[in-house]
């Protein structure tokens, strides 16, 4: 009975509390779905680990909101590492907004994985592949490495590159600008620490609101950013065309090496809700900051075009204009609805470029189960 009195008390102040939190949380964010903290990740450098040359990709089999695939890419569509005849393989490059998907419409709902499952009704004849290998604060540099050393290996027959945003936000507008972004990118040993591992209770928001404040105080590592970099950084002022022009060499390079491996390249334009473009974490909120931001998205743009009118083998796609509504709070990822939009605008785009490379194909591979003589 001695004992029954203090746990009693303890677990009435307990459910108090959480009665307390519930109620603070209807009044501030209205009445948000019972299930809704399932949807809740796990720290999300879990998702990832550290590699030597592309500074880090995902880590294979990992579900949640950043789940991942056999090989470490976005999705959970197993791929097989050699590539069978008559498939037709895309393989998508970019940052975060290439590698979201939609919790309400499963893993693969990612841009890509749409444009895969697009594409495939539309060409019943050929075998279609997306390969997601968007990684959540990729800049162009990650990309390049990461296609180079793992990219390639995959075989992919067209190359779709949608980079801008993370070099304009992480490195351009970064003061003390280096040319090899050392001046933002750290290579740090990843190992994730035990705040991190704290474990979800959905239902008892409490220990919910709880644990989210230690890892913010105690474990930075909850933000991918921090295993990367080092913010807040000193924000530049002022566009530069050094800047600029690095964007330029690496989306060169990365043309380049798909060109020479058999891949065709395709630059998408990067797009955002322009209407009113907000500025990310850890930049000045100043109109200098605003303005120079958007002075970098928009040359960064430009570049796009400019290296794919350079090239022959190159394409160039202008997926926009978007509406508000197919971006999410930060006018930056797509919603769920923008998801389903820009697969469809570019698989328009890509479908006649994945047509002459399966019309080009001997007839014996270029539908499956097509026997030659």
């Amino acid at each position: 009975m001695d004992v029954i009195g203090p746990v009693g008390a303890l677990v009435a102040v307990l459910l108090a509390v959480e009665f307390g939190v519930r109620v603070y949380q209807r009044l501030t964010q209205g009445s948000p779905p019972l299930l809704a903290a399932y949807r809740a990740p796990r720290a999300k450098v879990l998702a990832y680990e550290s590699h030597p040359y592309a500074l880090y990709v995902k880590r294979p089999g990992v579900a949640g909101l950043y789940p991942s695939n056999n090989l470490g890419y976005g999705g959970t569509r197993a791929v097989v590492r050699q590539k069978a005849p008559g498939v037709v393989r895309i393989y998508c490059a970019g940052g975060s907004t290439t590698e979201q998907h939609d919790p309400a419409r499963g893993p693969d709902s990612s841009w890509p994985g749409q444009l895969q499952d697009i594409l495939a009704k539309g060409l019943p004849g050929a075998t279609i592949e997306g390969i997601n290998a968007g990684m959540s604060g990729y800049t162009s540099a990650e990309s390049l490495a990461e296609f180079v050393f793992r990219g390639v290996d995959l075989q992919p027959d067209v190359l779709l590159i949608y980079h801008n945003v993370n070099d304009a936000w992480m490195c351009q507008m970064v003061d003390g600008f280096r040319s090899d972004y050392t001046h933002v990118r750290r290579h740090k040993p990843w190992s994730v620490g035990w705040v991190n591992r704290l474990p979800q209770m959905p239902y008892v928001r409490f220990w919910e609101l709880l644990r989210g404040r230690v890892i913010e105080r105690l474990g930075r590592a909850h933000s991918l950013l921090y295993w990367i970099s080092d913010p807040p950084w000193n924000t530049a002022s002022v566009a530069s065309a050094e800047a600029v022009r690095v964007f330029r060499r690496n989306v060169t390079n990365l043309v380049a090496s798909a060109t020479q491996w058999g891949c065709v390249p395709v630059l998408i334009k990067w797009e955002c809700d322009w209407a009113e473009v907000q500025l990310p974490p850890f930049l000045e909120r100043t109109e200098d900051t605003a303005r120079t931001f958007c002075e970098y998205l928009r040359r960064n743009n430009a570049v796009l075009e400019q290296v794919a009118a350079a090239s022959d083998r190159c394409h160039h796609l202008d997926v926009g204009p978007f509406e508000t509504r197919h971006f999410g709070p930060d006018g930056m990822h797509f919603s769920g609805e923008g998801l389903a939009e820009m697969a469809r605008r570019v698989a328009r785009g890509v479908e006649p470029i994945v047509t002459r490379i399966v019309e080009r194909r001997p007839a014996s591979i270029a539908s499956p189960g097509t026997t030659g003589s």
